[in-house]
């Protein structure tokens, strides 16, 4: 995700401190991976699901009230499966989530999950 550079200053006169604006980064970055990565808790209205019950689109709501999209790739072998998927999480800039294929072994159990990027 991009970091923003905070500058010390003052706003709404409490002073601000540019080194705890850029820890918080982290702490947000760490926060919105996390959600991501379990994004039906991030569910709101209307979800399209496959024949075989997989989520396949849905409108998301984050904590802080951004809204995003969510659209996942069902796998073909494993059918009620999720082979990969992406969330974004509009704002300037949007952020998307993406979770990358994943490798599943000979009883369908993910074996595999490679990290998920942010972009």
């Amino acid at each position: 995700m991009a970091r923003r550079t905070w500058a010390n200053g003052v706003i709404g006169g409490t002073p601000l401190d540019a080194s705890r604006l850029n820890d918080l980064e982290d702490d947000l970055e760490t926060a919105l991976l996390q959600l991501a990565r379990d994004p039906e808790a991030l569910f709101s209205g209307y979800i399209s699901r496959d024949s075989n019950g997989v989520a396949t689109s849905a409108q998301v709501v984050w904590p802080d009230g951004a809204t995003g999209v969510y659209s996942a790739t069902p796998s073909v072998q494993w059918p009620g499966a999720t082979n990969s998927y992406t969330i974004t999480r509009a704002g300037t800039p949007t952020i998307t989530f993406t979770q990358p294929v994943v490798t599943r072994n000979s009883d369908g159990v993910v074996t595999t999950r490679p990290a998920i990027t942010v972009s």
